[in-house]
This record gives structure tokens, sequence and C-alpha cells, in this order.
């Protein structure tokens, strides 16, 4: 069977019961969830405030928290335009399903993740009772090569207990795992907008989550491109390769004398004040025109590139 298990997990010794191991995840996978969904909000906020295009279109909505209103449309249209084998409509989604493998050589139980975001697998490896992790990795590919700190009769193992819980012989279970037990994360960062919005949150520093520099590097990159006239690229390759030429140049620019000096844009509003009349709202960030023209030039040269 050719199976590609890259976030395969396995249970310590020190993992308790699935009832509470369950009720751990729960706890930590929402907090997890929180920090992401908040980078989401301040995200999409930032744009509304710093973008004439998008703040100008579709003025329509509740006059009490504009700011977050539009961000919600905003990240909303974005969404129903992704197909839905890239975001699921979700993209911090978090599940995850248990299994148990037993033979001559004791019991195992196993777990997978499935999420929208890395941070989620990194705070399950991050867990702990007393000190000692909760869960080791186990993850198996079919591959030609096996990694080098991994013994042939353990790859081998992994190898077959993934597969006996695949069980693609089963008419039932088709190869995947879906028939598990597990938990799923029930939030949406659509619940957390509309929370905001109905004002039941907790206060949120939206230039932390936000800052004034990453503004600023968003900006410059949107304005070079419309500065060159670049079309939209087709495939994820060229589309990356594109932007990390336009980040380098940036990059560049910022680290000369002019580049130090390069006005910045206006904090955030305080989420106290989300409700503030759109005609209230910090002034639309404009980068330097010199400033977009030299890291065009920089573009175009390909220094350092």
């Amino acid at each position: 069977m050719s199976i590609k298990l890259y976030d395969g997990m396995r249970l310590t010794a020190h993992a308790p019961d699935i009832f509470e191991l369950t009720r751990v995840i729960s706890k930590r996978m929402r907090e997890v969830f929180r920090e992401l969904a908040v980078r989401i909000i301040a995200r999409n906020v930032a744009r509304v405030v710093d973008d004439a295009e998008v703040r100008e279109r579709d003025m329509g909505g509740p006059s009490h928290h504009y700011l977050v209103y539009r961000a919600r449309k905003l990240w909303l249209d974005e969404q129903a335009g992704l197909v839905d084998r890239i975001t699921f409509h979700d993209p911090l989604r978090f599940s995850i399903v248990f299994g148990q493998v037993s033979d001559g050589c004791g019991t195992r139980q196993l777990a997978y993740p499935f999420s929208g975001n890395r941070a989620y697998t990194e705070a399950l490896m991050a867990l702990e009772a007393n000190g000692r992790p909760l869960f080791a990795e186990y993850h198996y590919h079919y591959q030609a090569d096996r990694p080098k700190e991994i013994r042939e009769d353990e790859w081998k193992r992994r190898r077959d207990d993934w597969n006996h819980l695949l069980d693609a012989d089963d008419r039932e279970t088709d190869g995947t795992l879906g028939h598990l037990p597990g938990w799923q994360l029930p939030d949406s960062i659509e619940g957390v907008f509309d929370a905001v919005l109905r004002g039941r949150k907790d206060t949120i520093d939206l230039n932390v989550h936000c800052t004034v520099e990453d503004r600023m590097r968003r900006a410059l990159n949107r304005a070079v491109v419309l500065y060159l006239g670049l079309d939209e690229v087709n495939g994820i390759s060229r589309a990356l390769t594109r932007n990390r030429r336009i980040e380098h140049a940036i990059e560049l620019y910022l680290s000369t004398a002019h580049g130090v000096a390069i006005p910045r844009p206006a904090l955030l509003p305080d989420t106290r004040n989300l409700g503030i009349a759109v005609s209230k709202l910090p002034p639309v960030y404009e980068p330097p025109a010199g400033a977009v023209a030299r890291i065009s030039e920089l573009y175009r040269a390909g220094v350092g590139c």
C-alpha cells in the first residue's frame, strides 16, 4: 500500500486514558485555535484599514463594528472563491483519531491529527504530564529510503501498524482512518468573527497580531505588483518564486538608510473602539512612490536572488 503518514503519532506510557486525553487535547487545541483566529481577524481588519479599494468597496452592513463586519465579509468572500481541496473552507480545522494495535511486541496506541495549520501538531507534541511528553512521533511513508535514525525493524513495525489501522481490504474503511474514534474541534473562524461583532470577546490587541512592519511590507508588495503591472501567475511554484523575489527586493530596500526612514502605517484602532465611524478610520497607508520605484528596480535587476 502506498501511504504517506507524515503526522503519525504514538501515545507514550505517560499519556492518560483516552477520555482524559481527549479532555486535555480539547482544552489545548481550543487555545491554539483562538490564537490563530485572532491573527486572522487582525490581518483582515488591517487590510480594511490599509487598502483604499477594500475600504471603499461594499460600504454596507451595520454601522457598529464596521471594521470587523467588513473584515469578516472579506475573509468569507475569499474562502468562497477557493477550492475545497485546498482550504476545506476552514483553514483552522482540526481533528484527531486514535487507534490501537496489539501483537507479540505488545500494545501500541496511535494517533493521527488532521489540521489546517501546523501549530496544532506542534502543540500536540508539546503536551506533557509531569514533564513527560504525551505523544511521540510515529510517522511512516512508503518510499525507498527510510530515515537513518530509525531502525529497519522499527520502520517495518510502523508500516504494519498503520496498514492494520487503514485496513484497505475492508470495504467499510476503504483504506482510510475515518472509522476510528476521535475528537473534532467544534469552533470555526466565522464564529469568532460573529462573537466579536456581538461584543462577546476578550480584549484583543490587533497591533500585536498584525504589526506595523507586517502591514508596511504587505503594502509595499502590493504596490510593486501594481507598479510593474505584473500579471497574475498560474501555479503555486511560480507565484511563490515571484513573491520571494519581491520580498527580497523589499528586504534589500529596507536595509538602506532610505528604507529605515520610510513612513510606517498608523496603528490599528483599539478593539474597544472598533465601532468608530468610517470617516474616523486611520488614513489609508500609501507607500512612498520613490520607495516603490526603487524596490521595483531591485526586483527587475534580481539583485541577490
